[in-house]
């Protein structure tokens, strides 16, 4: 084949390869289902509480920064970040409490994780004592060890995480809010007695609550801290920058701000289906293009079909949001 003749069979081929179709292109982390382009499917047997999904990376500074420039991050007073230069962006957002992190995971259509979750997540339940094995090295997270004393951009420690799929700093980096009310606050210790004893008197002078009280059990778990309010603190696990690697737990206010705590953002699928289903009017083209994604990604379609079919049973979704489901979810 001579040169003309190549030059025209290169150039037939650039156009064949501009007139078709382009690879997808990864969509950017934003929009209210921006999340949902890192979320990972842990399949926790149903015994244990049935699937979760988990980011793969704590919330940056870039999402908080989309959040805080919102009605309803500027309604929870979020503060933005000072980001210095454009490489800032994907540092953890650290210095916000635990109610503003549970607004922007409520609008990012997730929640914070539990502590059950996150320890199911960081110890594949039980099994190791660290994503990555048993035995610690100070190389692959971000601890007090390590030396840096700073947080890094999510996802540098590729080896601090259990395989490719895996969440990033699970341990290290910075320290992450939970749902989760510590087992002191339960306990009576001194530093809870004074909230556990509000949080009674409050349940008390109820009729209607008064009846979930029975000798010798006392109140539940679940109306001691509905009653106690913003007296119940929250467990911040993981270890941080600045912690020691034994770290893990720790337990603090709800108005408390530090630069070692941030958050990571989790769901159930059944959560998923309700959250998005109730914003599926305000979902933009990058929004719904994110959620086709998530949804073909390997294993979430059928957790997702199988949550929608409880939900529908047990009439958890109207017939508006059922109809939107199904048109993702044939």
């Amino acid at each position: 084949m001579n040169l003309p003749q190549r030059c025209g069979l290169l150039f037939f081929a650039v156009a064949l390869a501009g007139c078709g179709e382009r690879a997808p292109q990864a969509l950017a982390r934003t929009g209210r289902l921006g999340s949902f382009r890192d979320l990972v499917l842990f399949e926790r047997a149903p015994s244990l509480g049935g699937p979760f999904f988990l980011d793969r990376f704590e919330v940056t500074r870039a999402d908080w920064t989309e959040f805080a420039r919102t009605p309803t991050g500027i309604a929870n007073a979020a503060p933005m970040p000072v980001i210095a230069v454009v490489s800032d962006d994907a540092l953890p957002v650290t210095g916000i409490d635990w109610l503003q992190a549970r607004a922007f995971a409520t609008w990012r259509c997730c929640r914070l994780p539990s502590s059950v979750e996150w320890w199911y997540a960081t110890t594949a339940n039980g099994r190791y004592a660290f994503p990555w094995g048993d035995n610690y090295d100070s190389a692959r997270a971000n601890t007090y060890e390590l030396g840096l004393f700073k947080p890094v951009a999510v996802g540098t420690f590729e080896s601090g995480r259990a395989n490719a799929l895996s969440p990033y700093d699970l341990v290290g980096n910075i320290a992450e809010w939970t749902e989760s009310v510590p087992a002191t606050f339960f306990q009576s210790e001194p530093s809870a007695l004074s909230a556990v004893w509000s949080a009674t008197r409050v349940l008390q002078a109820s009729p209607a609550l008064a009846a979930w009280s029975f000798p010798g059990f006392g109140w539940s778990p679940f109306l001691l801290v509905q009653a106690a309010g913003e007296s119940a603190p929250r467990e911040v696990l993981g270890s941080d920058f600045a912690s020691d690697r034994t770290d893990f737990v720790r337990a603090h206010a709800l108005r408390d701000r530090t630069d070692t705590i941030g958050l990571r953002l989790c769901s159930r699928p059944a959560e998923i289906l309700r959250a998005v289903a109730a914003i599926a009017e305000e979902l933009s083209i990058d929004d719904r293009q994110q959620l086709r994604r998530f949804i073909l990604r390997q294993g979430h379609a059928e957790v997702l079909r199988a949550a929608l079919s409880e939900c529908a049973q047990r009439a958890a979704l109207d017939s508006e949001q059922l109809a939107f489901w199904r048109v993702y979810l044939p």
